[in-house]
């Protein structure tokens, strides 16, 4: 089975960060920006699937609207779900940048970028356990079922990062200031004599 991991387009916060500290991350919205690059790639995944295919996609506003632009070009009838084990790493209800506490600091610096858990929020090691969790109870099972050739999963960067992570067996020491990857881009992940290998097969141009 071949597995698509697509992270969302442009969205408002990745253009001005200021917004996660008034209005839930789950709420914001693609750009205008954003709205041409997953067009550009829902019509490469056209040509990638076929009719055997699954989507899944994090509940949240933009990976929605990157979920249902693929969709849109995709066989009639492939099956569309939502899943919040996909969704992104949570940095509490509301975050503001520009207003991290002295205590805080000082906790991230002893705890390190994946064991700090945001106030209300997640650590990265939270989100690898909802990586794993994902692994086991949807791909998995979709694997023993045997219905589909392709699954497609539209998510975010740091979900994705953590995802990687597990498959791949990276250590700990090597996911600290990882690079997200681009808005909308495409990466395949293959299992091939028991061992998961991926590669990023699509970078939309705008």
């Amino acid at each position: 089975m071949n597995i698509y991991v697509i992270r969302h387009g442009e969205s408002e916060h990745n253009v001005d960060r200021t917004v996660m500290s008034h209005t839930h991350d789950s709420q914001h919205s693609l750009t205008e920006k954003g709205q041409k690059q997953v067009q550009l790639t829902g019509e490469f995944m056209r040509d990638q699937v076929n009719e055997n295919t699954v989507l899944y996609a994090s509940p949240y506003l933009r990976t929605m609207q990157t979920a249902e632009a693929i969709h849109s070009r995709l066989p009639e009838g492939v099956p569309f779900y939502q899943n919040p084990l996909i969704r992104e790493w949570e940095l509490g209800n509301l975050y503001d940048f520009t207003n991290r506490t002295p205590e805080a600091k000082r906790e991230f610096k002893a705890a390190g970028q994946f064991y700090f858990r945001y106030q209300n929020g997640e650590s990265l090691a939270d989100v690898y356990l909802r990586a794993t969790m994902f692994m086991s109870s949807v791909v998995d099972r979709v694997k023993q079922q045997g219905r589909y050739e392709n699954l497609l999963i539209v998510s975010h960067a740091a979900f994705m990062q953590m995802l990687l992570a597990f498959l791949m067996n990276w250590p700990v020491d090597e996911l600290e200031g990882f690079k997200p990857i681009e808005n909308a881009s495409v990466l395949k992940i293959n299992e091939v004599n028991g061992d998961y290998q991926y590669e990023k097969i699509y970078i939309p141009s705008v």
